[in-house]
């Protein structure tokens, strides 16, 4: 069998729709062929064979932010994958396309109907579905992969019958042997205690209410400080926040960090927070729980799928202590705001180490089981043999 994956980012490009395309393109290519067609990127070569996968880049121009694709990049780098893509189903014979998100699967679409090849689409996030024209192409594929039950549900709502919910996934050895004193270090941290978050600084991951919540309740009488990775089109908005807030030494903008490099800085941290407005899955929580950090997150999207069902709440929202129940994370209720975030923050930073203790065990629970990245490339694997069309 060979698969064919048309998309606009790939490796070196960061992202989390980049990362599950090489994880699962990588570990595929053990059991059968995988052709990559995508985009020029500064520095790497047309063409080549990276962990079994031939990757192929085409485009008119080549990016250099590998983080920031801008909309001209973007409609001029179709086409060239396209007409690519074409020409490697013919040459090579190919029995599936395997899209990622909506403009990859609007290719899948156009090249299924020249080769009669099936498409396959996969969604992480959240969309609208407002869109017709994107609707009509997710219903139109063999089968859309959700990498949550929220993403599923949209896929429901839209109309498409068959459904596949396979979650993203976390590469558990990066997170073996890490040293929290190095960590610290790293971080330039002694006694403080680190909240930290790591996102696309974009105003639907909620870092804003997080800078604030870090002025507000108990939070200004703590030793903390908020560490924030990544980077993105708010990063300004976001620093001009914490200077009119006078929170410059609260909080730390660290910028976009290697993907390699980002488990040896969560190490570090005393408290992980995700405080998305909407969340497709929320990789960044398991990354944190597999490096032994408790963790908040919104109670949206995927977010659900990943932290227990809430226990440490009352009917009004308040945290309560439950002796009985040792929970893998917290929530943040719908609609929270600054001051209810700090709260939630502070509860965490007001326990003894051995609740945290306790707390870190259950989040590291059937992490291998559930995540682990050979098990979801697997599960694509049956996907593909399912609903391949016969030769």
């Amino acid at each position: 069998m060979k698969a064919l994956i048309p998309v606009l980012h790939y490796w070196p490009v960061i992202g989390g729709l980049e990362n599950w395309t090489q994880n699962i393109a990588e570990r595929i290519s053990q059991k059968s062929g995988v052709f990559v067609v995508t985009g020029k990127v500064v520095g790497q070569p047309a063409k080549e064979t990276k962990n079994g996968v031939s990757v192929f880049r085409t485009s008119l121009f080549s990016l250099k932010d590998l983080s920031y694709s801008s909309p001209i990049y973007i409609l001029s780098v179709l086409p060239f994958i396209f007409l690519s893509s074409l020409s490697l189903i013919r040459k090579e014979k190919i029995d599936m396309v395997h899209c990622q998100g909506f403009l990859s699967s609007f290719l899948g679409f156009c090249l299924s109907k020249i080769t009669g090849i099936p498409y396959i689409v996969t969604v992480q996030r959240l969309e609208g579905q407002r869109n017709p024209l994107k609707n009509f192409i997710y219903r139109k594929a063999v089968v859309c992969i959700g990498a949550s039950r929220a993403v599923a549900e949209n896929f429901r709502k839209i109309g498409v019958k068959n459904i596949e919910i396979i979650p993203n996934g976390i590469d558990l050895v990066r997170f073996e042997g890490l040293n929290r004193q190095r960590s610290r270090q790293k971080l330039e941290a002694s006694d403080e205690f680190v909240v930290m978050t790591a996102a696309r600084l974009e105003r639907v991951k909620g870092i804003d209410l997080l800078i604030e919540a870090m002025g507000k309740g108990k939070l200004p009488e703590v030793n903390c400080k908020l560490v924030i990775i990544g980077d993105g089109s708010e990063r300004k908005n976001l620093e001009d926040l914490v200077k009119k807030l006078n929170l410059k030494e609260r909080v730390r903008f660290l910028g976009q960090i290697p993907n390699e490099e980002v488990p040896e800085y969560l190490a570090g941290a005393d408290c992980f927070i995700l405080p998305s407005r909407k969340e497709g899955f929320g990789i960044a929580l398991l990354e944190a729980r597999a490096a032994g950090v408790p963790v908040i997150g919104s109670e949206v999207g995927g977010i659900i799928d990943i932290i227990d069902k809430p226990a440490l709440e009352g009917e009004d929202g308040k945290i309560i202590d439950k002796t009985d129940y040792v929970p893998n994370g917290i929530y943040i209720r719908k609609n929270s705001t600054p001051e209810s975030i700090s709260e939630y923050i502070f509860w965490i930073y007001s326990r003894d180490k051995y609740t945290i203790q306790r707390m870190v065990e259950e989040a590291k629970k059937n992490l291998k089981e559930q995540y682990d990245w050979q098990n979801i490339a697997e599960s694509v694997y049956k996907v593909y043999i399912k609903f391949m069309k016969p030769r």
